[in-house]
């Protein structure tokens, strides 16, 4: 709110008195001399001609902070807040804010403790535009997409660009298929119809291109933007997920690889896929006694009271065990997609609710955590394995994948198991030891997923927590069952991982 001179009720005027950023007063013949005087003593600023800030207790360029709308309200009244300010939702980029005026009565920028505010003659407001505090406006969804189409000519040199660049434009227009479908882009069809008049024509063409493109109505115009060409290609995929893909294959090529090859006679590992599937299922909550689970695998053996549950451990270890699935691993994103509809068809088969082989056609969550849009599922795995060409260790690549699987989670049904299935694939392809999750583990397993999820680093959390799960499989002597289960209780594999965490107790090497 501005000061201009005004009196105020006492209540209002004591509150702007007792806020830390003070209050903005602009200067006038009265209080001209009041001005002088306690900008003197430092009780007020001037931070624009004619324009103080007075009893602020905030640093000077956080008091501009919060008044800033009606600075510029001071300069530019009715303004629109224009240009990559409407990308950013009203706020500064790189410490500029850009405004359009019809006539702005000054044309040069105003700089700011911590902001410069750059005019252009343009526009007032328009159909659309969104009020803003201090009666400013915020461009709408079509002005902003058409004011940040890329302009001709030299970028400045002092400053940022006003544009944000036709690919921000793009991928902006990716956002809001993403987001709101076909009936968004309608909308903003629509609207871009209403204030085109105003608008210059060559913007408004390239983005109703875009737009229309989205639609189904192709128009020859090729997008720089990644995103909305794979959109426009059938497959769009998750950028946010991306960007998580991208700072792990950092992570991964920054790590000395360790490698932890498979050794010794092949009776060795005799019951470590039989272990491997029944911890894989306890995981994901199809708990049955190891004996039984043993009879389920190995002999056959079917509850009546539980078919579909005992198929999934019958499977898991069928795909785990056999020769020729064990070891597969894609060279190819199309591979990559094959191969999970395959193991997820043989996985799910006892369970056609959950679509056996069939990507999801509804959102799935972990907790209030939303795992990769269904229409994205394609795109993001197929732009994800892209990202992750470079990773060749097979360890690290089996890291890879099973964050790639586990963040596009997607199917209806068994994505945990499919993802460790994948990820061990690379592995076994590899004559390395494969990585089992024991139950008593389950929770760091999951929180190393977590932390990617929840970008709390890079992955390290994640690597690190498959590295001793690996590490800890090769230390176990799977020769024969009952001395590989003799020893998995020693190791306190089988414990309840809420119970063994609320206890202190941890899974142990041999």
């Amino acid at each position: 709110m501005v000061d201009h001179g005004a009196d105020k009720p006492t209540q209002v005027a004591q509150r702007e008195r007792e806020h830390p950023a003070g209050r903005l007063v602009v200067s006038t013949a009265q209080n001209k001399a009041g001005l002088s005087r306690q900008t003197k003593a430092g009780a007020a600023f001037r931070v624009a001609p004619g324009v103080y800030i007075v009893g602020a207790t905030l640093p000077l360029e956080h008091a501009v902070r919060h008044h800033r709308t009606g600075i510029i309200s001071v300069f530019w009244a009715g303004g629109v807040l224009s240009d990559r300010t409407a990308i950013a939702g009203g706020e500064p980029v790189d410490g500029w804010v850009f405004v359009a005026h019809p006539d702005p009565s000054r044309q040069s920028d105003l700089v700011l403790p911590g902001v410069t505010v750059s005019p252009r003659r343009g526009p007032g407001p328009l159909p659309g535009d969104m009020p803003m505090l201090d009666g400013l406006y915020l461009s709408g969804p079509a002005r902003k997409l058409v004011e940040n189409v890329s302009a001709a000519g030299r970028p400045p040199v002092s400053r940022p660009a006003r544009q944000a660049g036709t690919t921000a434009v793009e991928d902006q227009i990716d956002d809001l298929a993403r987001r709101g479908g076909a009936g968004a882009i309608q909308n903003v069809l629509n609207q871009l119809d209403v204030v085109a008049a105003h608008l210059p024509h060559g913007p408004v063409k390239t983005v109703r291109d875009r737009l229309v493109a989205v639609l189904g109505t192709f128009t020859g115009a090729k997008p720089t933007s990644e995103r909305l060409a794979a959109r426009l290609s059938g497959e769009p995929y998750d950028e946010h997920r991306i960007t998580m893909f991208r700072a792990l294959a950092e992570l991964l090529s920054d790590t000395a690889p360790e490698p932890r090859p498979a050794l010794g006679d092949v009776g060795r590992w005799q019951w470590e896929p039989f272990f491997e599937a029944y911890f894989s299922n306890f995981i994901e909550g199809t708990e049955f006694g190891i004996d039984e689970a043993r009879r389920i695998a190995i002999e056959g053996e079917i509850p009546p009271e539980r078919p579909a549950d005992a198929h999934d451990v019958a499977a898991t270890y069928r795909i785990v065990s056999d020769p020729g699935t064990r070891g597969l691993t894609p060279a190819s994103a199309d591979e990559l997609v094959e191969l999970l509809r395959d193991h997820h068809r043989v996985l799910l088969a006892a369970r056609p609710d959950k679509n056996p082989g069939e990507f999801k056609q509804k959102q799935n969550y972990a907790g209030g955590y939303a795992f990769v849009d269904p229409d994205l599922v394609s795109g993001t795995l197929r732009r994800g394995f892209d990202v992750f060409a470079g990773v060749t260790d097979p360890f690290q690549r089996a890291v890879a994948l099973m964050l790639l699987v586990t963040e596009c989670h997607p199917f209806d049904d068994g994505n945990g198991r499919v993802a460790r299935i994948i990820s061990n694939g690379a592995l076994s392809a590899a004559g390395q030891i494969r990585i089992v999750v024991p139950t008593v583990y389950r929770n760091n397993y999951l929180a190393g997923l977590a932390g990617v999820s929840n970008r709390s680093g890079r992955g390290e959390t994640l690597v690190s927590v498959l590295q001793f799960a690996q590490k800890w499989t090769g230390a176990v002597d799977w020769t024969t069952f009952e001395d590989s289960d003799k020893t998995l209780r020693q190791l306190n594999a089988y414990m309840d991982p809420g119970l063994a965490d609320a206890s202190g107790v941890k899974l142990r090497l041999p």
